[in-house]
């Protein structure tokens, strides 16, 4: 009844017709419907859109229904006869340094004053995650002297450790070791010796397609044969890695070795590393270099590799980390003909 009497005190807005109030009362009590079934779906659109905060009453309300945001990515047009599709960008290193897990098998050789060397390498990198590898090195070695002398059989093989500890886009700082086995054969094709030589590396991206790096390595030998010479010897090695078009990278590679026991007493090491990546999985490179020691004398390098890589999970491609892998490989050499003559 008061609802009623409300209705009745409110301005007509049609008076010609008899029954105008009941048709103002009906729109009225319509009008108010609407609005009651307005709100509640307004609110129930607002529980959907959050049902783990219903909300107040008010709130509900004035919420809106969810809708899709949507994403912002690059559309990569469908490839066609007349569009081939795109090639994914091959130098899209996440850090200055990664890691990779890569077959390698390589050929060193080097010649001297007293003779010759040849190693066929068997090399793995298998990368557990983005901050730790582990490397193995196989080789099977050629050795011949200028008197006529020749053996071939198992060299000295090599395990390396390595621990990013820091990683960024500018800058990366990679920890290791390197385990070298008195596995050889024969005398003349290893050292010796158990060899370990702790490796600090740095990293520095001086631009996109251009790194800087720096590298200490302190080599001790223990056990092996009590008759042979021990080893003591540090390296200290500066190098670049530049990323060329189409796949291409050069790595210029200078390292200096002290030999803290005997002589030569010092010794450098010059590299040039020329590589190229074939496919994403498959990359070749060669690296001539030349070594002279403090007395003169002269020993000419050569090394040809190709690598087949095995991305386990989304990563930057192998070429990126190329030459990091191949950092202490050109000093193990060094120090074991070192270690020979």
């Amino acid at each position: 009844m008061q609802a009623h009497r409300v209705a009745l005190t409110r301005p007509a807005s049609r008076t010609v017709s008899p029954c105008g109030c009941r048709l103002r009362r009906a729109s009225s009590l319509s009008a108010v419907g609407l609005l009651a079934l307005g709100g509640a779906s307004t609110g129930a659109a607002a529980a959907r859109a959050d049902p783990a905060h219903p909300g107040e009453p008010t709130a509900l309300v004035s919420a809106q229904p969810t809708r899709p945001v949507p994403i912002d990515r690059p559309q990569t047009p469908p490839a066609g006869p007349g569009r081939p599709a795109a090639a994914a960008p091959r130098t899209q290193a996440k850090a200055a340094a990664n890691f990779s897990t890569f077959l390698e098998l390589r050929d060193d050789f080097s010649r001297g004053q007293t003779g010759f060397s040849n190693a066929a390498v068997l090399r793995g990198d298998y990368a557990f995650t983005w901050n730790f590898s582990l490397r193995g090195d196989l080789p099977l070695a050629y050795v011949g002297d200028t008197e006529g002398q020749r053996d071939v059989g198992l060299g000295d093989i090599l395990i390396r450790p390595l621990v990013r500890a820091v990683g960024t886009p500018r800058f990366a700082l990679v920890l290791g070791t390197d385990l070298v086995l008195d596995s050889a054969t024969k005398r003349a094709l290893g050292s010796g010796k158990n060899l370990v030589a702790p490796l600090v590396q740095a990293y520095v991206r001086v631009a996109r397609p251009a790194r800087l790096g720096f590298q200490l390595q302190h080599t001790v030998s223990f056990g092996g044969d009590p008759r042979r010479d021990d080893i003591q010897s540090s390296t200290i090695r500066e190098f670049a890695i530049i990323e060329l078009p189409r796949g291409f990278w050069v790595s210029p590679d200078q390292a200096f070795s002290i030999n803290h026991l005997r002589a030569p007493r010092v010794s450098s090491t010059s590299v040039l590393e020329v590589g190229a990546e074939l496919s994403d999985r498959v990359q070749v490179y060669v690296d001539p270099g030349i070594q002279v020691d403090n007395r003169g004398a002269v020993t000419w390098m050569v090394t040809g590799a190709v690598r087949w890589a095995f991305p386990q999970r989304p990563r930057a491609p192998a070429i990126a980390a190329a030459p990091v892998q191949r950092a202490g490989a050109v000093q193990a050499a060094t120090v074991e003909q070192a270690a020979g003559e």
